[in-house]
């Protein structure tokens, strides 16, 4: 905001409630922020108006206890839209009317943002009618969830070597073997990514045409460009030429992801360690962030590094930190030291078994498969257990069995 950051001062905000009231608004400019405030004068609202400079600002406030009935969010230089929707529903919860603001008249547009949980999208300029409509009192309306999309985890790793792709690769084939649900493994590193080799398979071409061509993406399109691994995974890797750095709009991360969430229960994500906009559109989208890290002095500084950016970027995920015994030799600061440095405790631990990683990567199959009866697989089957809860009965798995594709 530039004109607009000038009235964060001048906004009511103090003396909030701490009951669902409210209207929390992150607009772009000058000219909407004096319209959102000329209707809630008009509806006598103004006291409940608060102005926030950013989504993070607004979620942070929202995470301290602030219980807004409406957020409005202006994505007008939004490269990831669909996104910050679904942040701002899984910060406020069901029950905030999230009104979105742009200024693209697009009915795909329209339906993607509502089912990524807006209640409403209205075009800028928006009509003093149709934003008196959306900010009146009354009740939230029912069902403000995320449409049934699936959900996004994000597997990084503190430092190199840790096993994130093996974590990431066992965690997605249990989800989609074991417990029959449709998933979608996607391999984030374009050019030296792994995912497909540990599973035996050619990465294919589809990833980086989708990420070179956003405007292609869409339910066909996506179908087309991943490879089968079972009837109920696929995946979505690359191999792109070392020699070809590639140029890619973070938006058209967010797009791929809300369309594998169409159609997928989980999309497993192997996010590269560094920070770039397609690293931020990917932890907001996700529900969990699973952070696997060492105790080493590296993997701590590193840990507590990344802790901050995903707590900063991405306040809605739940953050899940899983110590990995892949590089044991280096554990040289003590359990309890590294917990109360990071200021939380490790979720869960994740054993190094060299007999069972060898066998895993000779067969080319994800570890629980090439070694069921090892320590380390009923480590990661604790894992999903905690992500995605019990297992599901014997007559709902095989509806998944026999989904169509």
């Amino acid at each position: 905001m530039s004109a607009g950051s000038a009235a964060v001062a001048a906004s009511p905000s103090s003396g909030r409630k701490s009951e669902r009231e409210g209207i929390v608004a992150i607009l772009q400019d000058q000219a909407t922020l004096d319209r959102v405030q000329g209707v809630t004068r008009e509806l006598q609202l103004d006291d409940e108006l608060t102005i926030e400079p950013t989504l993070d600002a607004a979620l942070g406030r929202i995470r301290e206890g602030m219980q807004p009935r409406v957020l409005i969010l202006d994505l007008s230089d939004s490269t990831a839209p669909i996104a910050e929707i679904s942040a701002g529903r899984a910060v406020g919860g069901p029950e905030v009317k999230i009104l979105a603001l742009g200024t693209l008249n697009d009915v795909g547009l329209f339906r993607d943002l509502l089912a990524a949980g807006a209640n409403d999208y209205l075009v800028k300029p928006p009509s003093r009618e149709s934003l008196a409509a959306a900010l009146e009192k009354r009740s939230p309306a029912s069902g403000g969830g995320i449409g049934g999309l699936g959900q996004v985890i994000a597997f990084v790793g503190s430092r190199g070597g840790v096993g994130t792709t093996t974590t990431a690769v066992s965690c997605a084939w249990l989800l989609a073997d074991q417990r029959r649900e449709r998933t979608a493994l996607v391999d984030l590193d374009l050019h030296f990514g792994t995912v497909a080799l540990n599973l035996d398979t050619d990465p294919g071409s589809g990833l980086c045409e989708a990420l070179e061509q956003p405007s292609r993406i869409d339910s066909l399109f996506v179908e087309r460009a991943m490879v089968k691994v079972s009837d109920t995974l696929r995946i979505l890797a690359a191999e792109a030429a070392v020699a070809e750095p590639m140029m890619i709009d973070a938006g058209a991360i967010d797009v791929l992801l809300y369309e594998l969430r169409r159609k997928f229960a989980w999309v497993v994500v192997d996010l590269p360690r560094a920070v770039s906009p397609t690293q931020r559109v990917v932890l907001a989208a996700a529900s969990r962030v699973i952070l696997i890290c060492d105790r080493s002095l590296s993997g701590l500084r590193d840990t507590i590094r990344l802790q901050t950016l995903i707590r900063e970027h991405a306040p809605q995920t739940r953050l899940m930190l899983v110590e990995s015994g892949a590089t044991s030799e280096r554990a040289v600061v003590g359990k309890s030291e590294f917990e109360k440095a990071v200021g939380k405790s490790l979720d869960v631990s994740i054993s190094y078994d060299a007999k069972a990683a060898g066998a895993a990567t000779n067969a080319g199959q994800p570890l629980p498969l090439a070694a069921p009866r090892s320590v380390v697989t009923r480590e990661v089957q604790q894992l999903v257990t905690t992500l995605a809860g019990p297992a599901a009965a014997a007559k709902r798995t095989l509806l998944g069995k026999f989904a169509k594709w």
